[in-house]
C-alpha cells in the first residue's frame, strides 16, 4: 500500500496543511480517496508525492549522452537561459530520451522540495517518490487529461509531456496554445474538474468533457527524487558507498600482495631446494647445507687457491687481450700458473699473419703470445 499525497504550494505546506490524499494498492488502482492534516495521515504507510502545479516547471531539452553523476551535472547548464531565478538554486531532472533526441526536464526548488522531505521525515514517514502534477495523471494517444484543482491545473498530452497552468474558469491560454501546435489534435479532452464544456469545446475546436477522478494512477514516467533526493540519500550518507568501494578495493590489493608474496615465497624454496641440490653435487661429502650460495663461493675460491688463480692477475689479462682480440673469435679460456690459455675458433686465426698481427698487437698492450698446438698462451711480459 502506498499513499499519493496531493500537495499544495511548497511555500504553503505546514504540518497542519490540508493535504488530499489516495491509498494505491501494489498495481496502483486506488482504493479510498480522502483529506487529511499532514500529520494525521494514516500511518505506517510510504508517501508519493503529487507536487502542485506551480512548483515545477516542465522544458523540453536536448540531453546529452551521460547518465548518472554526469548528467545531473549538465541538466542545470540545459535550461538556464529559460529560468528567471538562480538555477543553482533548482533541482533539475529529466526523463529517459526519447527517439527523438529530445527529454522533458522537471525544475523544481531545491529547498523547498527538501523542507517538504524533512517535514515528512520528522514524523517518520518514508517518502518514496515525487512526480510533476501532470504526470499523475493517465495518458492515451486519443485523448488529453486536465485536472483543476483550486484555480490551478494541469494537462497531459504524452506519454513524456505536459504542462501547468493557472486556472480562472476560462480556457487556460496554454491549453490553447497547446492544442493550437499540436502534432495531433486530440480527439477528446478529460476534464477533471469544474469547467463549461461548451466554451471549452468551441474554443479548443475539440471534443471537452467532463469526468469523475480517476480510479488507477499511472506509473512514473517522471522521478523528481533522485540523485541528491533519491530516497535513502542524504549528504550525511554519501560517503558510504565510497568507502565500501574504497574498503573493497582494499581488501582486493592486500589479498593480491599476500597471493604474491606467497608465490615469490613458494619460488623462493624451490630455488633454494635446487641450489642445495647444486651445492651437494658439486660438494660431494657436504656435512650441510645452510647458505648455498656462500657455500659454493668458498668452495670456488678454495678450488682457485689450489690451483694457485690469483683473480686480479687473471683479470688483468683477460682484459689487455680482449682490446686486441675480437672476443667471438675465443672458443674458451683456461688460466692457471699465471698463463692464460686461449682456444680459438676454427679458422678464426689459421693463417702466419694474422697470427703475427695478434702477437704484435698484444705486445704493445704488455702481454706475450706464443702460439702452439693450435692454442695460444698469455701472459704478461716481465716487467710490466
Amino acid at each position: 500500500m502506498r499513499l499519493r499525497i496531493w500537495l499544495p504550494s511548497l511555500t504553503e505546506l505546514r504540518g497542519d496543511s490540508t493535504v488530499p490524499f489516495e491509498v494505491l494498492d501494489k498495481d496502483r488502482r486506488i482504493q479510498h480517496r480522502a483529506t487529511s492534516l499532514v500529520s494525521e495521515l494514516p500511518r505506517p504507510v510510504d508517501c508519493e508525492f503529487v507536487l502542485h502545479p506551480t512548483d515545477v516547471l516542465l522544458l523540453e531539452i536536448r540531453p546529452p549522452r551521460l547518465k548518472g553523476a554526469r548528467l545531473a551535472a549538465a541538466l542545470p547548464s540545459l535550461v538556464e537561459e529559460r529560468l528567471v531565478g538562480n538555477v543553482e538554486e533548482a533541482h533539475v531532472v529529466a526523463t529517459s530520451t526519447n527517439a527523438d533526441g529530445t527529454a522533458v526536464a522537471a525544475v523544481v526548488d531545491r529547498a523547498l522540495l527538501r523542507r517538504a522531505l524533512e517535514l515528512f521525515s520528522r514524523q517518520k514517514r518514508r517518502v518514496l517518490s515525487a512526480v510533476p502534477n501532470p504526470f499523475a495523471l493517465s495518458y492515451s494517444p486519443e485523448k488529453w487529461r486536465v485536472r483543476i484543482r483550486e484555480g490551478a491545473g494541469s494537462v497531459r498530452t504524452g506519454s513524456s509531456s505536459g504542462t501547468a497552468f493557472v486556472s480562472d474558469h476560462d480556457v487556460p491560454v496554454e491549453l490553447q496554445l497547446l492544442v493550437k501546435h499540436a502534432v495531433v489534435v486530440p480527439g477528446l479532452v478529460e476534464v477533471d474538474g469544474d469547467c463549461d464544456t461548451d466554451i471549452w469545446s468551441q474554443t479548443l475546436e475539440t471534443t471537452v468533457t467532463q469526468v469523475a477522478p480517476e480510479q488507477q494512477a499511472p506509473p512514473v514516467a517522471l522521478e523528481l527524487l533522485q540523485y541528491q533526493f533519491a530516497p535513502g540519500f542524504s549528504a550525511g550518507e554519501g560517503w558510504r558507498l565510497p568507502a565500501v568501494l574504497g574498503g573493497i578495493l582494499l581488501l582486493v590489493m592486500l589479498g593480491g600482495l599476500n597471493l604474491q608474496a606467497w608465490k615469490l615465497r613458494a619460488e623462493e624454496s624451490a630455488l633454494r631446494e635446487k641450489m642445495k641440490t647444486i651445492v651437494e653435487e658439486a660438494i660431494p661429502g657436504v656435512p650441510a647445507v645452510l647458505d648455498p650460495l656462500a657455500q659454493l663461493q668458498q668452495r670456488v675460491e678454495q678450488i682457485r687457491s689450489g690451483a694457485g688463480i690469483n683473480n686480479a692477475e687473471f683479470m688483468s689479462i683477460a682484459l689487455a687481450l680482449a682490446d686486441v682480440i675480437d672476443v667471438d673469435s675465443v672458443q674458451s679460456l683456461r688460466y692457471r700458473n699465471r698463463i692464460l690459455s686461449v682456444e680459438f675458433v676454427p679458422g678464426a686465426l689459421d693463417s702466419e699473419l694474422q697470427r703475427r698481427d695478434l702477437v704484435s698487437r698484444a705486445s704493445d698492450v704488455g702481454l706475450t703470445v706464443r702460439f702452439a698446438d693450435g692454442q695460444a698462451t698469455v701472459q704478461r711480459r716481465e716487467g710490466t
